[in-house]
């Protein structure tokens, strides 16, 4: 018994440990900003490839356009770069071909960019998944010599499909998506969960996954964010207990500073380095001139984080009011429904006039 328990000890021992997640992002806008193209210089170290959007076919008339891309900025990455087509998972195939992104792929190659394949963005209903095969099939043999990989992405409604196990052997590369798969939801990390250990079993080939860093605003008007801590927590499982066959993590999207409905840079370094995620708002007054005080709120810290939606001041205050989604109630700013201040964001919420003010909050 000691020398099998000896035995077994040394097993787990000499056990090589998995090998780390690959991370790299989608650049999804569709209107390229100096602000984009400018981020595009300084991308996180940690991330590899740069998965470019570059055509839609998307509609009732499957209209085609192109993402009027940055190219100069991409070459200037120095990243290895895959270019997307996204085509509409309500629109056939018919008249549809790889050889329209491909095309820019090639184009890009010659200005410098390092491209390193192609991928199709085509959410089709579980049942067309047959079709969807059959046309992968003839697109990737017309490819055939061009020195192109092929991606697409995937749904996990896909696992339930007898077919899937066709589908995913055609490309070369996988992405699952498990954000905004169900509405109203964007994204739980066990849901997440659930989806990556389903394709797993499904399909018995690797894969990588794609996790939002974004916010959108639904048709009713409610808001839906993907949450640092929530996103967090799904990649600590992940290294706790890994999924046989996932290789790497897809971030949508890259953001940068003019995009508030996406992650700061900052927040995810911290989220994909497993830094703790600790908010650091500071309110303070700043003196705006003619004896009146800017109320200003500013994040110091490295994550995303909600305002405070009260701000109670004390003193013999004169005037007070609020701007930015903040009112005066008493001595006191309060904001029903509080801004996301982006990691170094300083935004003012106020102004106050009035002797001996000081600020506190509750």
């Amino acid at each position: 018994m000691l020398l099998l328990a000896l035995v077994l000890a040394c097993s787990r021992g000499s056990e090589a440990p998995p090998t780390p997640l690959t991370h790299e992002a989608y650049v999804w806008q569709r209107d390229w900003s100096p602000e984009l193209s400018g981020a595009l210089t300084d991308v996180l170290p940690e991330l590899g490839a740069l998965r470019v959007l570059a055509r839609e076919r998307s509609g009732p008339t499957r209209t085609p356009v192109d993402i009027g891309v940055d190219v100069e900025a991409l070459a200037r990455s120095g990243r290895d770069v895959v270019a997307v087509m996204r085509v509409d998972g309500t629109a056939p195939l018919d008249g549809i071909s790889l050889e329209e992104v491909a095309v820019h792929a090639r184009a890009w190659k010659a200005r410098g960019v390092r491209v390193r394949g192609i991928e199709v963005d085509h959410d089709c209903a579980t049942p067309a998944l047959p079709r969807y095969a059959d046309w992968l099939d003839q697109e990737r043999a017309r490819l055939q010599g061009q020195g192109l990989t092929l991606s697409i992405t995937a749904l996990p409604t896909w696992a339930s499909s007898p077919d899937v196990r066709r589908l995913v052997s055609i490309p070369d590369d996988v992405v699952l998506q498990v954000h905004a798969v169900r509405a109203p939801t964007l994204f739980t990390p066990e849901e997440a969960r659930r989806f990556v250990e389903s394709w797993s079993t499904a399909t018995g080939r690797p894969f990588r996954v794609a996790l939002p860093t974004y916010r959108v605003r639904l048709r009713d008007g409610t808001r839906l964010s993907a949450e640092p801590r929530d996103v967090a927590r799904f990649l600590t499982g992940l290294r706790e207990r890994p999924v046989p066959g996932l290789t790497g993590v897809l971030w949508f999207r890259l953001g940068h500073r003019a995009d508030p409905e996406a992650w700061s840079p900052p927040t995810l370094a911290t989220v994909l380095r497993g830094e703790p995620l600790t908010p650091r708002l500071t309110p303070r007054l700043v003196d705006a001139g003619g004896g009146t005080r800017d109320i200003v709120i500013e994040n110091t810290g490295h994550v995303d984080a909600e305002a405070p939606a009260r701000l109670t001041l004390t003193g013999n205050l004169e005037v007070l009011d609020g701007v930015g989604g903040y009112a005066p109630r008493g001595a006191s700013l309060v904001a029903r429904t509080p801004p996301r201040l982006r990691a170094g964001e300083r935004r003012v919420v106020g102004f106050v006039r009035g002797t001996e003010v000081s600020l506190a909050v509750p």
